[in-house]
């Protein structure tokens, strides 16, 4: 998330001095992580690491997902083993009730006030990945997943202060049904036959200051932050079909990247093989990373800029990006 996302202090609207100011030299280190469900049999089992422990898979509908990402500058975090990539974070978690991925995105201006913008998405997700291993969780409330991830962030005896935006989406595996909460303006969409089936709903206050979920810091002080409830966070549901691909994305992704290019890039993918998703997955972000720099480029960002009234006439917008590719697969 740019640096330039509004967030209010003492009730005055603060616009980061890095709004219309492009980095084109910032250079960029992608890392791919993958985590696959293999086709399973009556005695396959999987594990993926933290936050994905071994589970038998069953015999239900699955996902085949994989994960790359980079960060907007060399300086920025890019640890996988951390889920993170610059500011945004991510997890995956499988269970065998359900399949659950998530992305935040961290709001850059609190680094003016020194904070680690990143730290508070990449904690979040780490509670939605807790939460989303417990055995109660079938995958049908990915909002309430996010409310008690929140409620146990908050409640830390050592607080992590920060924003972000959230968006989870959930694959109830015995019916095959995609559940969603998004706030903010990171997102996801469903792709059918090269065809978007459904795209998520940004939620902002205004041009490039979504909706987010904040903790502020304590002491005392007179802050007047946003402060979105996870409440408002908007719910869809999708019956999934097999091969169906769902597109979870920071909107590094989605705000240099037009749908009509995303959708031809995916042409002919092979969702069943996990080297195909990644190869795909990997083109994108890069592909991406490439937009973000180009001063010339008609990006989504820069016209949506402009029919905001802001000064932005052309170009990509450089910033961290984080793309989880998964498709539906059955056994």
């Amino acid at each position: 998330m740019l640096t330039s996302k509004y967030f209010r202090i003492n009730n005055r609207p603060l616009l980061m001095q890095h709004l219309l100011q492009r980095n084109s030299s910032a250079n960029s280190t992608p890392f791919a992580d993958s985590n696959q469900m293999k086709k399973p049999s009556n005695s396959d089992k999987f594990s993926s690491g933290p936050g994905d422990p071994s589970v038998m898979v069953g015999r239900d509908p699955y996902l085949v997902k994989v994960v790359h990402g980079c960060s907007k500058e060399p300086r920025l975090p890019n640890d996988r083993s951390k889920r993170r990539f610059g500011e945004d974070s991510w997890f995956v978690s499988s269970t065998p009730l359900a399949e659950v991925l998530g992305v935040a995105d961290g709001v850059g201006g609190w680094r003016d006030m020194g904070v680690d913008p990143g730290r508070f998405a990449t904690e979040l997700m780490a509670c939605c990945s807790g939460q989303a291993q417990r055995p109660e969780f079938d995958g049908k409330s990915p909002r309430e997943l996010l409310i008690a991830s929140y409620q146990e962030l908050k409640r830390r005896e050592q607080p992590v202060v920060g924003s972000s935006t959230a968006c989870l989406v959930a694959m109830h595996r015995r019916d095959c049904t995609l559940y969603t909460a998004n706030l903010g303006d990171s997102g996801f969409l469903v792709v059918r036959n090269g065809r978007i089936l459904h795209r998520s709903e940004e939620q902002t206050h205004a041009f490039n200051t979504p909706f987010q979920l904040t903790v502020p810091p304590g002491g005392g002080q007179d802050y007047s932050l946003y402060c979105d409830r996870p409440e408002m966070a908007v719910s869809t549901r999708l019956t999934l079909q097999p091969h169906d691909l769902v597109i979870l994305a920071t909107d590094g992704l989605f705000d240099n990247m037009p749908d009509s290019m995303l959708l031809q890039m995916l042409k002919g993918i092979r969702g069943d093989s996990e080297r195909d998703l990644q190869a795909s997955a990997s083109r994108l972000v890069e592909k991406a990373r490439e937009l973000s720099l180009n001063a010339n480029f008609q990006s989504p960002f820069a016209i949506r800029a402009r029919e905001n009234n802001i000064p932005y006439a052309c170009g990509g917008k450089p910033d961290d990006i984080t793309l989880i590719l998964a498709s539906v697969e059955v056994p």
